[in-house]
């Protein structure tokens, strides 16, 4: 893609620091390398990981919503990923840019392939709430495990089943969801606070986390990334409507669900012998760049580089047109952009993700009970 004078954002920054997709990404390409550091030193000489394969929503999604149909939310315009990153994380473990499952282009698999769908869960109500709300569909994560079965099946027909069973055991598996759960879910839904207590609903979504883990294990998977909750309480498109402070019942709610990690893991441990899984929890250090940034240069905590309405915080503002298609969003200046912990309403710029792929890769703490880059040299 070409370069451009403008910053660019785009719906799937984290994937493009931590799995590298080839949809579109966000501006400042060469701040990735510097934030990552020498990629022939990340991971030594022994390459350990053959592929990767992803599954979540809008945080790792590839392009998937560019092929499914009525897919509620997209990224494909202006002014999102016009640059790529001069080094996305993916070459970093000797490995080409993530495909999205759903392009036509994509064939090979051997290498990985992302299923993620922006706007997806594990709840299945997600999916019919956000039919109801904006009138779109996604693929929720009983869909894209789905996908990964026939991707499986796929692979046994062409390299036969001992190739594909040792490619799955070297290969990283993502799986990052569960904030639509309580955004779109929980969080907006009479019926679900009615049915279900905070306590009772993040136990279900931790409940289809784990069943998520031992449906990928059982087709093959050893190692493993689980992802927690950010404080989406703090989303341009959540202080928005909450004069501009975090919303911060719904941090609760996310801390409540992220706290029952440890439990998940052990459960895991005792049930799937030989896998190899972390999580990352990086509420707390989001949360301080957005409350207290000013250390990693970021004076706009949950204002938007790029939208409409107050804090750029209308869902959908960043790149909408008039019928003449005149921009009708704000947007920051490039040397502005550094700024800013979020790109549009609900997604973090490159140099937040930046950082934090620097921390779920070789920071401790973070990533519990041990790094990717550990994870990624186990055998």
């Amino acid at each position: 893609m070409e370069s451009d004078p403008s910053p660019t954002g785009h719906i799937a920054t984290l994937t493009a620091l931590l799995v590298a997709p080839g949809a579109e990404a966000s501006a400042a390409g060469g701040r990735s390398r510097r934030l990552l550091g020498n990629p022939d030193n990340f991971l030594g000489n022994a390459k350990k990981i053959d592929a990767i394969f992803v599954f979540g929503d809008s945080v790792v999604d590839a392009g998937n919503n560019n092929f499914y149909p009525n897919a509620a939310f997209k990224s494909n315009i202006i002014p999102y990923g016009k640059t790529y990153f001069n080094k996305p994380t993916a070459q970093y473990l000797g490995l080409p840019l993530m495909k999205a499952y759903l392009d036509p282009s994509t064939k090979d698999y051997t290498q990985g392939v992302d299923f993620a769908s922006a706007g997806s869960g594990f709840v299945p109500s997600i999916k019919a709430t956000l039919h109801a709300v904006l009138g779109g569909d996604v693929a929720n994560i009983d869909q894209q495990l789905q996908w990964f079965s026939q991707v499986k099946a796929s692979l046994v027909s062409s390299v036969g089943t001992q190739k594909t069973d040792k490619l799955l055991r070297r290969s990283l598996f993502i799986v990052s969801a569960g904030g639509n759960d309580i955004s779109w879910g929980y969080a907006l839904n009479p019926f679900l606070r009615q049915q279900y207590t905070a306590d009772q609903f993040s136990s279900i979504i931790i409940e289809a986390i784990y069943n998520t883990t031992l449906t990928l294990f059982n087709q093959g998977a050893k190692k493993i990334v689980l992802s927690a909750i950010g404080p989406i309480g703090c989303l341009p498109g959540n202080v928005a409507g909450n004069n501009g402070t975090c919303v911060e019942t719904i941090n609760d709610l996310a801390k409540l669900f992220n706290s029952k990690f440890p439990a998940l893991l052990a459960r895991v441990n005792a049930n799937c012998e030989g896998a190899q899984v972390v999580y990352v929890d990086h509420f707390n250090v989001v949360e301080g760049f957005i409350k207290n940034g000013a250390s990693h240069g970021f004076t706009k905590g949950s204002h938007a580089c790029c939208g409409t309405g107050d804090y750029n915080g209308q869902l959908g503002g960043c790149g909408a047109v008039d019928g003449n298609g005149t921009a009708l969003y704000n947007l920051c200046s490039k040397a502005e952009l550094d700024q800013y912990v979020f790109w549009d309403y609900a997604h973090p710029t490159e140099k937040t993700y930046g950082i934090l792929a620097d921390l779920f890769i070789h920071g401790t703490g973070v990533v519990k009970p041990y790094n990717i880059s550990s994870l990624c040299d186990r055998d």
